[in-house]
């Protein structure tokens, strides 16, 4: 429902009613050269008056939804070419591809018999590819004629987003189906999804903030059949999974994004081992003395374990904890300082796996650890609510990633202006690139740091 509001003069609204999959975002809401896209428009201007209020709660699946029915009511005024005289699309199209071998009746088996010219063939680029397809084949097939609704079922019961034309549908469920479902952004921990005719990568939809009540951008993707322990998890259910089947599957969600190496304080044999020394300290928090010497206490026994950020002072950082929480026992003091700053060690190990994350996404993995500085600089606009420097950010992100060039010093301005000039990338941008190439930081980051510790 679009609503205007009532004029001055006058006693009454008007309401306009559409279809999401008819609904055409206002001209007006493009502003000089932002856009404002299905994700920009469900997350600046669509109010939440359903009967639960329950569009914008948990992972998002539902505003997914609506986002990728959005894209659809765009993509209608989007007049596609037709490839050669088949009319079908795009011949190098998976779907299209498996379409017309559906049709012909091929098994996924007997390709190599078929007489018909080369040129009509579907182009496979090696055996392990030819395999793939076969096995697609092979379910296209199975559930080609099922109902889009019977297909949902199979996403929505491997918390996948529904949405999508049958096709689409048609092609999360086989995908699923042979390679496990999507998982975790490994560099934002956001959910996975696929794009509509982009069915050759995977990409990351953002990430969700509960305390802004947002979804931070994320520009992530990979190829779809690379990094499968890093982007996939089995089993695929093509039935109802159980309760304690739907519990398993959070459960794994939930280790995702917590990241690499993270373990629940009683399987953590350093937080026990902590737990421990606290408490045998046999602090005395009735006098500022006391106090004092049990601030010294924890900051030994955390030294080199507990991530307390370089550019702070542990000794006061731990004893505002212990001020805070000087009616606990020392166990739960040591709870708490675990839970403010978590081990250095996985910290470290988690920094590792981002970083191999974001090399293998990059077009020179060279530009990775720029990316990475970009990336958190955004987080902490995004935090700070400030969207339209955070969006500046993943705008760059989403260009360098796809840069083959090592950005150097000596081109990085470059980038900003004249033949060279990327999308996304302004003089500011280009400084701050520059910077790091120089330094391996930038003033803005740092400043962001230091705001945020």
């Amino acid at each position: 429902m679009v609503s205007a509001p009532a004029k001055e003069d006058s006693g009454y609204s008007v309401s306009n009613s559409h279809h999401l999959l008819c609904f055409k975002i206002p001209r007006k809401l493009h502003q000089g050269g932002n856009t404002c896209g299905p994700e920009e428009f469900v997350e600046d201007y669509l109010e939440d008056h359903s009967p639960n209020h329950d569009l914008f709660t948990g992972d998002g699946e539902k505003k997914d939804e609506i986002i990728q029915k959005l894209k659809e009511a765009q993509n209608k005024t989007k007049k596609k070419k037709k490839v050669e005289s088949s009319g079908d699309g795009d011949v190098n199209d998976i779907m299209t591809r498996l379409k017309v071998a559906h049709k012909e009746g091929k098994t996924g088996e007997d390709d190599n018999d078929d007489e018909e010219p080369a040129s009509k063939k579907a182009k496979l680029k090696s055996t392990s590819e030819e395999e793939e397809f076969n096995q697609m084949l092979s379910l296209y097939h199975k559930y080609a004629k099922m109902t889009v609704g019977g297909l949902k079922d199979f996403l929505k019961w491997n918390g996948q987003i529904q949405g999508g034309v049958k096709n689409f549908v048609l092609f999360k469920v086989i995908d699923g189906e042979l390679h496990g479902r999507l998982s975790q952004c490994p560099l934002c921990q956001g959910n996975l999804k696929f794009v509509e005719d982009d069915y050759d990568k995977i990409h990351c939809r953002g990430a969700y903030n509960e305390d802004i009540g947002r979804l931070i951008p994320c520009s992530y993707k990979a190829p779809r059949l690379e990094n499968k322990d890093v982007h996939r998890v089995f089993p695929w259910y093509t039935e109802e999974p159980s309760e304690e089947e739907k519990d398993e599957m959070l459960r794994i969600k939930e280790e995702k994004k917590e990241g690499v190496g993270v373990m629940k304080n009683e399987d953590n044999p350093v937080a026990q081992e902590l737990f421990q020394q606290a408490e045998s300290l046999g602090i005395d928090l009735s006098t500022g003395a006391g106090k004092k010497k049990a601030a010294a206490d924890f900051v030994a026994l955390v030294d080199g374990k507990v991530d307390i950020p370089n550019n702070r002072n542990a000794k006061m950082e731990i004893g505002k904890l212990v001020m805070v929480n000087n009616e606990k026992t020392p166990k739960e003091i040591m709870e708490a300082i675990i839970e403010k700053y978590g081990f250095a060690d996985v910290k470290e190990e988690k920094k590792s796996s981002m970083e191999a994350a974001a090399e293998a996404a990059c077009g020179n993995p060279a530009n990775a650890g720029l990316i990475l500085a970009f990336k958190q600089c955004s987080k902490y606009y995004f935090d700070e609510g400030n969207r339209n420097a955070g969006s500046s950010y993943v705008k760059a992100i989403a260009t360098l990633t796809e840069l083959k060039e090592e950005i150097t010093a000596a081109n990085a301005m470059s980038f900003s202006k004249g033949k060279t000039k990327l999308p996304g990338i302004g003089n500011a941008t280009a400084g701050r690139m520059l910077e790091y190439a120089n330094t391996g930081t930038f003033a803005k980051l740092e400043e962001k740091k230091a705001a945020h510790s």
